[in-house]
């Protein structure tokens, strides 16, 4: 029984040890994220335009649909990927809500051309 008890201590202990080690190599994690997001699945190509047009000025879901000539809905599709892989950040407001490139998406700017160069 004692050894039972020591091996899930051990084994408890490695996954603490892989769960600190995954929230230190939040890089690693970031660039699976961005080849999921703009090269592994649909919409990849819309993805990498919301982006690029974010990466000049913040835009809300209306103002990226017109720009993109892509209805709302799809928009809003995407922008929901891209804020839970945390690339955007929803503004606070409810209405006419503005997205905004995270600082840590912006820290993997080289790997997003990359993956970019090859949808685009």
């Amino acid at each position: 029984m004692s050894h039972n008890h020591s091996t899930n201590q051990h084994t408890r202990s490695t996954r603490q040890q892989q769960f600190e080690t995954s929230k230190t190599n939040g890089s690693g994690q970031m660039e699976k994220a961005l080849w999921y997001l703009f090269a592994g699945s649909r919409g990849g190509a819309n993805r990498v335009r919301i982006v690029r047009e974010l990466e000049s000025r913040p835009r809300n879901a209306n103002q990226l649909a017109e720009r993109l000539d892509v209805d709302y809905n799809t928009i809003t599709h995407h922008l929901d990927a891209l804020v839970e892989h945390d690339v955007v950040d929803p503004g606070d407001s409810e209405y006419g809500r503005l997205y905004f490139l995270t600082d840590r998406f912006e820290h993997h700017w080289d790997t997003f051309e990359t993956i970019s160069s090859e949808v685009e």
